[in-house]
């Protein structure tokens, strides 16, 4: 959970300082996005930070965030009901973890949970451990033996 709060603050923080522009800049009629969404560290637009794509104001489809350095960071992939599949990438490329997420519109806002399996893998590529999450709370992990 503190690794969430942790990336959700850099991600604001990267997000005020990143440059916004909507490629195609469309609202559906009640106002809400629709249609690709990127933003920039930079005003020339040269080095991407988010690119997604929004569907009467919900994201759909892959959602890809980049460091500043150009590198992948992690990826998304919204399925319907607010469900998504989230890889996570160490600088090298190699996976750091996987696993899935939830965004719920609830009475008190938008709440983003981890649930489920997370697996954890060692930079050089192997699973380390599993990490099982409920309404983004860990409930248990089981490490795994080392070769």
């Amino acid at each position: 959970m503190q690794r969430l709060l942790l990336f959700c603050l850099l991600l604001a923080l990267a997000t005020a300082c990143a440059s916004t522009q909507l490629a195609t800049g469309r609202t559906d009629r009640q106002g809400d996005r629709q249609g690709r969404y990127r933003t920039y560290y930079d005003d020339a637009r040269t080095q991407p930070f988010i690119r997604g794509r929004y569907r009467h104001g919900q994201p759909v489809g892959r959602w890809r965030y980049y460091a500043q350095a150009g590198e992948l960071q992690h990826k998304e992939r919204y399925r319907r009901h607010g469900l998504s599949h989230i890889t996570y990438y160490y600088p090298s490329g190699q996976v750091a973890k996987q696993g899935h997420a939830r965004l719920a519109d609830e009475p008190d806002g938008l709440h983003f949970y981890w649930f489920g399996d997370w697996n954890y893998y060692s930079p050089a590529g192997a699973l380390d451990s599993v990490q099982v999450y409920t309404l983004g709370k860990r409930t248990s992990t089981r490490r795994l033996a080392t070769r």
